[in-house]
């Protein structure tokens, strides 16, 4: 079916986006229908109760949500059942082994229904890449898709998923939602240890000079984004595009260099609303072309 899309924001955790069919001649028969995203970042370990709940009640509203994460899910504050699990995932890390148990974020993001996540430097920096591996394979298993578009093997080839497309039944037909996940290219820290455990200056902040992540590497995500987005638009023709970003607004070099949302949202053609998280700010609504919105969410 042909669609048309606005997009705008409702709240903080919301985007409510009405189609309108455009199937007739006539645009008085054209049909409005909704779908809804609902959307969470920087968990850092846990899905809290507050958090949980809100996903359940939208959820009897409409049972067809879709529901995504912005990165940096992978971590602990300190306490719970993630605490537990990075500390012993430290010591296996040690021996150059994979921790056994069962990722606890990955069960609690599977309870509440995530349909995807998308990688954050925390996924990164608080792993090492065996157990990167394992926690994805967890989400697979739950039927999780982990996004990240510009995140690649030695080789070139994806790490993980660019992109998911989610088929969304409404009462005057289905709704081609594409998700496109994208992570900042800085993920390291801007510090490192020398062979005698003091601390220095990292050499530098991308991923494929992060220990045990050599394997890897990040491209440019502007760069990225308009390839993947041509590709998508091309491959699949989904009604509405949805980035799914872990990056702030805009530089603050040299500290944050990478956060680009705002060059984005400037630049790429094609993307309907963007999701973003990274920085722990709230990014005020602003219009850029393609009547693009930005849906940031804080969560205490």
């Amino acid at each position: 079916m042909n669609f048309k899309s606005k997009a705008k924001v409702l709240s903080l955790c919301l985007i409510s986006i009405p189609m309108i069919l455009t199937g007739c001649t006539n645009s008085k028969n054209d049909k409005i229908t909704e779908i809804n995203i609902l959307a969470t970042t920087d968990l850092h370990g846990e899905v809290t109760y507050n958090v949980a709940e809100k996903i359940n009640e939208e959820r009897k509203k409409d049972s067809n949500i879709t529901l995504v994460d912005a990165g940096d899910f992978y971590d602990s504050d300190g306490l719970g059942a993630m605490e537990q699990y990075l500390s012993e995932a430290r010591d296996a890390y040690e021996k150059d082994e994979v921790i056994k148990k069962e990722v606890p974020i990955v069960r609690q993001m599977s309870e509440v229904k995530y349909d995807a996540v998308v990688l954050g430097n925390h996924e990164f920096v608080s792993s090492s890449k065996k157990n990167l591996d394992k926690m994805i394979n967890e989400f697979n298993s739950e039927n999780i898709e982990v996004l990240s578009a510009n995140t690649y093997n030695s080789n070139s080839s994806s790490y993980v998923k660019p992109y998911t497309i989610n088929t969304i039944e409404t009462k005057y037909g289905e709704v081609k939602l594409g998700i496109l996940g994208l992570t900042i290219k800085e993920v390291g820290e801007g510090w490192d240890f020398d062979e005698n455990e003091n601390k220095i200056k990292a050499k530098s902040r991308d991923l494929k000079d992060m220990a045990t992540y050599q394997d890897l590497y990040m491209n440019d995500m502007i760069d990225d984004a308009k390839k993947w987005v041509k590709e998508i638009k091309e491959k699949e023709n989904p009604d509405i595009l949805l980035a799914v970003v872990h990056s702030g607004e805009k530089p603050k070099k040299p500290k944050n260099p990478g956060n680009r949302i705002q060059e984005l949202a400037k630049e790429v053609d094609g993307i309907d609303a963007i999701v973003a998280g990274h920085t722990h700010k709230e990014i005020e609504q602003h219009d850029y072309t393609n009547d693009i919105f930005f849906l940031s969410i804080l969560y205490q």
